[in-house]
């Protein structure tokens, strides 16, 4: 019986066995294999364009920029894929940036390459490691199948996403904003907040409130030194801030807007964290209400006040509830 080792998703673990047990040196094709992607991912690091063509990541093109991407983008987008449950493509997208972002291919290639050499290519490695015992375990090689198509789909699924043609017509992100309330009632917090803003810094929170909503996310940063602030996520402009969590695939909450003052802003970082404990006593809540449309429609009447009063340039002294 010949079998090609390239559809190693399509053996049975008995298939696998047999052929691993009578041909072992077939097993030369998948060193050959992992060589050549370890030799793409050493030109990928040298800053060199790499088309990788296995039948993992069919015509991708990795481009050569990849590594200009800063260390919080890779951070930011590679935490909340990782942190999916499911990798179909409504949900994938849903954790990537619009495409509107300049930085969309690369960090998609980014996370595929992460994939590749974190999942894909130990698993091959681990199958070699198997295939070189006297009597390779079915058990093991069944889980390592397994493993290896999960990881694949996930490589699938980016590629499939970076590689829509043009023609089809893309929805861009428009993603809800909810705001923090203030814990027990129903009012929220960001107008009050907004009154120790400059007037002059308006225009630069507009940017940044589009950047969430627009999926754009401007020189977004995640908290991970930090147990008091670990997983929060910010977007910033020079010294304005607005921190934020993602609730649902659509939906981000505003936990807080405001500006720091210095580089070292002992103030503005216990204000920080005391609004982020806030926000993860509630969060649970907060999930569960943007399942409601109405709870969606009333803050985005929230949101029409705060866009009003940022390009107006005036925030009433009584705020809005």
């Amino acid at each position: 019986m010949s079998i090609n080792y390239n559809n190693i998703e399509d053996m049975s673990v008995s298939e696998l066995v047999s052929f691993l047990d009578s041909k072992r040196v077939n097993a030369d094709r998948l060193r050959q294999e992992n060589a050549k992607l370890e030799s793409a991912f050493e030109s990928y690091k040298k800053k060199t364009t790499v088309t990788y063509t296995s039948n993992l990541t069919s015509d991708v093109v990795f481009p050569k920029e990849i590594e200009d991407l800063s260390k919080d983008e890779k951070d930011y987008y590679l935490g909340e894929f990782l942190k999916l449950d499911s990798f179909d493509r409504k949900t994938v997208e849903g954790v990537l940036p619009s495409r509107n972002n300049y930085n969309y291919e690369k960090i998609i290639c980014y996370i595929m390459a992460e994939i590749i050499s974190r999942e894909i290519k130990p698993i091959k490695e681990l199958i070699i490691d198997i295939s070189r015992e006297e009597k390779p375990n079915k058990d093991d090689l069944f889980d390592l199948k397994n493993e290896l198509l999960i990881s694949k789909s996930k490589v699938d699924v980016l590629r499939d996403i970076l590689l829509i043609e043009e023609k089809e017509k893309i929805v861009e992100k428009k993603n809800n904003l909810i705001f923090m309330p203030i814990v027990g009632s129903d009012e929220v917090r960001i107008f009050d907040e907004l009154k120790a803003i400059p007037q002059e810094e308006y225009a630069g929170f507009i940017g940044l409130f589009n950047s969430i909503k627009d999926g754009s996310f401007k020189n977004i940063r995640r908290f991970e030194n930090s147990n008091k602030l670990n997983g929060l996520v910010e977007v910033k402009d020079n010294g304005i801030r607005v921190a934020f969590q993602r609730l649902s695939n659509d939906s981000y909450c505003i936990i807080t807007m405001f500006m720091k003052k210095t580089q070292v802003d002992y103030g503005y970082r216990n204000n920080l964290i005391n609004r982020y404990s806030d926000y993860k006593s509630i969060e649970k809540e907060l999930k569960e209400k943007v399942k409601d449309p109405l709870f969606i429609l009333k803050n985005k009447m929230f949101e029409d006040k705060l866009f009003e009063i940022l390009n107006n340039g005036k925030v009433n002294e009584g705020g809005c509830k």
